[in-house]
């Protein structure tokens, strides 16, 4: 009856035993948003895009006219304005006008690599989401994993006393007092490691966050992420920026091939004169136009060779797109597999073992206390309980860090 009494009051003292220091909670939704808002990564694709399009509005552009000034034909022995009539005070404009339709491409090409951009920085945002997610969880599962196997240190140095007491009354065996601080010194060991690794786990998911408080722990219940959709590969960012990338690709090679037509530039030139003629008339001014061309004769190294470049380039963003096609689905494939298999695993846990494990400790303990069993048969079972319940909760994070993935990959609205 001794024994009875005591085992029972080690069970309920470790089940009304309450945490007595408070932290602040952080979940996962508060997570993402201090991540949003301090991560600098999809900002700098963001500034790139706007200078890109801001560039598609200077490329567009006629070049800068030229103002040409001069003084042609002044006599040197006098420097006389009006000495020779083909002396000239010059003021002209030049403007240069680029070979077909180059400003259009050229710009066009801009704008494509803004769009570019615009993808790069929204799948950013996902890998962002993403990355706090798992990082999230597994801090969460850390968490709870320490809290489980607090509550079986209490227990189990409880049962370390009532086997040291047990045994000084003659009524326990020395082994069993050796077994059970054995247990606990192995629990100890086991609680640090996971002290340990919780505070990895934090630190992978502060640098995320900003400046946080260290006393944070996550709420008690699991998130809910939402369930990921069928795929659809040619909404992914990533897809869509390989997209953009071929499209200024197309835009370059466009833009090389308008290097066959001429460019070519207007020249304005307005001479003035002074003195008079041999008749006696005043001199008049001089008005000049002139047109200069460019003549694409020799295209061997030059044009053909920049047209042959550009559609390598091309090529080269084709198998980018492809790559990045079958990497996504690939990613897909191997994450859905897994998720499904850890539901499956999980499903098992939850249905059958766990509660198989919480049965056979409740009757160890039923059995000790009725001298049915031996202690040891006791240990065994907490042991086993205690490692399914870790490996439960191991698989229910495993599985929702696998979703993440999954929602990264399927383009779930964050």
């Amino acid at each position: 009856m001794l024994r009875l009494s005591m085992l029972c009051g080690v069970v309920l003292a470790t089940l009304t035993a309450q945490p007595l220091l408070a932290a602040s909670t952080l979940t996962l939704e508060e997570s993402i948003r201090l991540a949003l808002d301090n991560d600098p990564g999809f900002r700098i694709t963001e500034a790139r895009s706007a200078a890109l399009k801001e560039q598609a509005v200077a490329d567009k552009a006629l070049p800068d006219p030229k103002l040409k000034l001069g003084l042609m034909n002044f006599p040197t022995d006098t420097f006389e304005r009006d000495q020779e009539a083909m002396t000239q005070v010059q003021v002209g404009i030049q403007q240069m006008f680029p070979a077909g339709d180059s400003l259009k491409y050229k710009s066009e090409r801009s704008l494509s690599r803004s769009r570019a951009q615009d993808h790069q920085s929204k799948n950013q945002r996902r890998k962002l989401v993403r990355d706090v997610r798992q990082a999230w969880l597994e801090w969460y599962y850390w968490h709870r994993a320490q809290k489980v196997v607090e509550e079986n240190r209490d227990l189990y140095r409880n049962l370390v006393r009532v086997t040291e007491s047990q045994y000084a009354a003659g009524r326990q065996q020395q082994q069993d007092v050796i077994r059970a601080e054995l247990e606990l010194g192995l629990l100890d060991d086991r609680l640090e490691d996971i002290r340990n690794k919780m505070e990895e786990a934090w630190a992978k998911l502060a640098r995320y966050l900003g400046d946080t408080p260290d006393a944070m722990i996550p709420p008690e219940q699991f998130p809910k992420l939402p369930r990921p959709q069928p795929l659809q590969l040619d909404d992914h960012p990533m897809i869509q920026a390989a997209r953009s990338e071929v499209e200024a690709e197309q835009n370059s090679v466009s833009l090389a091939r308008q290097s066959y037509k001429p460019s070519w530039m207007l020249d304005v030139t307005y001479g003035g004169r002074e003195g008079v003629n041999l008749d006696g008339s005043q001199r008049s001014d001089f008005l000049s136009a002139m047109v200069l061309m460019d003549i694409p004769l020799f295209t061997g190294n030059y044009q053909d060779r920049k047209v042959a470049a550009g559609k390598q380039k091309l090529q080269s963003a084709l198998y980018s797109l492809k790559d990045r096609k079958r990497g996504l689905n690939r990613q897909w494939e191997e994450s859905h597999s897994r998720w499904n298999s850890l539901a499956d695993r999980l499903d098992r846990y939850q249905e059958r073992l766990l509660p198989m494990a919480r049965e056979n400790a409740k009757s160890a303990l039923q059995g000790y206390q009725s001298r049915d069993a031996e202690f040891s048969a006791l240990m065994r079972a907490r042991i086993m309980q205690l490692d399914t319940e870790l490996k439960a909760l191991r698989l229910r994070t495993d599985r929702a860090r696998v979703q993440a993935q999954l929602l990264y990959i399927a383009g779930v609205a964050q």
